[in-house]
């Protein structure tokens, strides 16, 4: 294969950590040796309805934490510090938890697909929290915390409860076909393959004559209503589990919005999430696969592009693993830091240069940006008098200048001519 990545490979420390199109980036304190993780506060009830509670859910994955030699495998030990404060500062909850894991195999130490959650429920009521939460990794004595804020309900104005919504990743279910076991997606994003997505909350109604309706509505980035579905709740039992399984093949954009609502005698509770279906690791869909192979122009010939996608399926996905995998400049690790780099490129290019007739990526400062990174200096001149609109990035250490024009007054900026030689040069 001729790559064209050289510019790409002197620059890679240089990039954003932003959301975009199709791809989703490994997160930047991830899979460089410290705890990270992800943190969800679930506020809920005992099933007897006479507690409220948060249910706080910690996920971390085997990369993110350090694993020693012991015996006939590998340990790993972790301390979780959880402080939930009140809206006048004051800590009324702390708890310090000690967790070890085990792994027989040393690739399972440096898995990024085996999760370990951790849940702790903490009796609270009604108000505005926030909560702070620390992991340290004992065998390296390194930590990462996180700040958050959430809301316990006051129910006594709704005759009913409602919990919050909660996304899964899996789920298990007895011989009977009765859920058994579930393990939540905090990051409430799927970037596999599974056909179903399911979506977790509880109700409680005190009167077995009681009726309450649910009503869930999911929306796309345009607003456009995709999904719109709504039941029946009866009070008895009064604790209800609900899971709510949705075809992951309804959905064909990246990002969605779920709206639920719970209505009783006129009075409505509310909940909306955002959801999405962010590639990766490998695009999963055949529209994602496709696009990605695209967005390689800037580093693999145009012609070879074109004679991959009019492959099928199997063989496009077989040629971008096998070109990521060459290109991997760690390839003892699973995380691939150049093609985190260039996607982020990519979805950065998308979310900042975007016009109303082509996608950031294929823009001139679009290329520009995914080929060189992140300019040393940016010097604007959106509203001069004499001079359509123009933009001078400086590249310092790469010795290189480019002058972008907006003839439009629209945001087309496209690359004046007598710059075309320098992003070659």
């Amino acid at each position: 294969m001729k790559f064209r990545g050289a510019i790409l490979l002197a620059v890679l420390g240089i990039g954003f950590s932003t959301a975009g199109a199709q791809y989703m980036a490994t997160p930047q304190l991830s899979g460089i040796g410290l705890p990270y993780f992800s943190a969800e506060i679930f506020p809920t009830f005992t099933p007897d309805g006479k507690q409220t509670l948060v249910r706080v859910f910690i996920q971390m994955i085997n990369d993110d934490i350090t694993f020693v030699q012991a015996d006939t495998g590998y340990s790993a030990e972790i301390q979780l510090e959880i402080y939930i404060m009140d809206a006048s500062k004051d800590v009324f909850f702390n708890r310090s938890i000690q967790k070890r894991l085990w792994v027989q195999h040393f690739e399972e130490t440096n898995s990024r697909t085996t999760m370990n959650t951790f849940t702790i429920d903490v009796p609270i009521q009604s108000g505005e929290y926030e909560a702070v939460i620390t992991v340290l990794d004992k065998n390296t004595n390194k930590q990462v915390n996180r700040k958050i804020h959430f809301k316990m309900p006051d129910y006594q104005h709704y005759n009913f409860m409602i919990s919050n919504i909660l996304f899964l990743n899996r789920v298990v279910r007895d011989s009977t076909g009765r859920i058994v076991f579930y393990e939540p997606n905090l990051t409430r994003n799927y970037s596999g393959d599974d056909e179903n997505i399911y979506i977790y909350f509880n109700t409680y109604l005190g009167n077995p004559e009681d009726t309450l309706r649910i009503d869930y509505r999911v929306y796309n980035e345009e607003g456009r209503l995709d999904l719109r579905n709504q039941y029946l709740v009866f009070g008895e039992p009064a604790f209800q589990e609900h899971f709510i399984r949705l075809n992951r093949y309804q959905f064909d954009r990246n990002k969605y919005s779920l709206y639920l609502e719970a209505i009783k005698n006129g009075r409505k509770f509310q909940l909306n999430q955002i959801f999405s279906f962010f590639w990766t690791v490998i695009p999963q869909s055949p529209r994602d696969l496709d696009m990605a192979i695209e967005q390689l122009v800037y580093i693999f010939e145009e012609d070879s592009i074109r004679r991959v996608l009019k492959k099928s399926y199997p063989e496009k996905k077989a040629f971008f693993e096998q070109f990521w995998e060459e290109m991997d400049p760690n390839p003892e690790t699973e995380k691939n830091e150049l093609m985190d780099e260039y996607y982020r490129r990519v979805n950065f290019a998308n979310q900042n240069f975007s016009t109303m007739t082509q996608a950031g990526w294929l823009t001139d400062r679009g290329r520009i940006f995914i080929k060189f990174g992140e300019p040393d200096d940016i010097e604007r001149h959106p509203f001069e008098i004499d001079s359509y609109p123009y933009e001078i990035w400086r590249y310092y250490q790469l010795r290189k200048v480019f002058l972008f024009i907006d003839r439009t007054g629209f945001g087309d900026y496209y690359l004046h001519p007598s710059f075309y030689n320098e992003e070659f040069n």
